[in-house]
């Protein structure tokens, strides 16, 4: 049985994640008070738990659920704020990983942040010194709100890859390593390093671009010697390459992500990267309708 993490390529509405996700996940580091639509969804997470208790063996009765997770994840910020705005050079303003350790995703392997002048070092969830785990939930609220808040349409692009897997190809079609092509793939890969990796080996989110380089890497990939087809998501299910059995797979999942690209960009939104990243299943998780 081939087993492993899906990874999709997926529409990525980035404006709704810079205008109300990072600024409700910085928010909550700094005051401890999550926005009144995050305090929804805190509430929503709690009453979704209650059917889930119910359901639970008497052995897993009580174990803790992200109704209980998320508040006290507030309340931890209440008592120890982070101000990620106005201090952290280690993550962006869009919360990707911009540290200088390269990004290893071996199992247990995290990139931490090794500052030594940051006032927030002391609290901060990413800091060296710190809880190695502190990360974790707000790892996982990342996720939940992103998947359930701005991304749109996907297509598989391989199990258990990451952007990496395209180096070769890329090698041997002798593409420089100063085209945007790399920096792009790699930023698909890295960002989500500190913010998205989920504490596997590859599951989690790796990484989006912004609208104008998913554009960008929508028309380099064009360039590129890889299956033509119309940039629809009904002609990407017509291609039979298959990852497990065929040697053309590298260049059909390449191609997929051109065409997701070409796809998004027309519409005004970017792309995302994840493996294992479902959002109907967080919709369930939290008690959410599905769109």
């Amino acid at each position: 049985m081939i087993v492993g993490a899906d990874a999709e390529i997926f529409v990525f509405d980035y404006e709704r994640y810079r205008g109300e996700v990072v600024p409700a996940l910085t928010a909550l580091l700094r005051t401890g008070s999550p926005a009144t639509w995050l305090a929804d969804l805190f509430t929503r997470a709690a009453h979704a738990a209650v059917a889930v208790e119910n359901s639970r063996p008497a052995d897993h009765a009580g174990d803790d659920g992200y109704d209980l997770v998320w508040p006290r994840l507030a309340g931890r910020f209440r008592s120890e704020p982070v101000d990620l705005v106005r201090h952290c050079t280690w993550l962006g303003s869009d919360l990707r990983y911009a540290g200088p350790t390269r990004v290893d995703r071996s199992v247990g392997k995290r990139v931490r942040c090794g500052s030594l002048a940051c006032p927030e070092r002391p609290r901060c969830p990413f800091h060296r010194d710190n809880d190695p785990h502190g990360a974790e939930p707000l790892n996982v609220l990342h996720e939940a709100l992103i998947a359930t808040r701005c991304l749109g349409p996907s297509v598989f692009v391989g199990r258990t890859i990451t952007p990496d897997y395209y180096v070769p190809l890329l090698e041997r079609w002798e593409v420089p390593a100063a085209d945007p092509v790399r920096g792009l793939l790699d930023a698909l890969a890295t960002r989500g390093a500190a913010l998205g990796h989920q504490y596997g080996v590859t599951e989690g989110i790796h990484g989006w671009l912004t609208v104008a380089e998913t554009a960008e890497l929508a028309a380099t990939l064009t360039r590129l010697p890889l299956p033509r087809y119309p940039p629809t998501f009904a002609a990407m299910t017509t291609q039979k390459a298959s990852p497990e059995a065929d040697d053309d797979w590298p260049a059909t999942s390449l191609s997929f992500i051109r065409t997701v690209a070409t796809i998004a960009a027309a519409g005004g939104r970017s792309i995302l990267w994840a493996n294992d990243v479902s959002p109907e299943s967080w919709r369930e998780e939290l008690g959410l309708p599905n769109d």
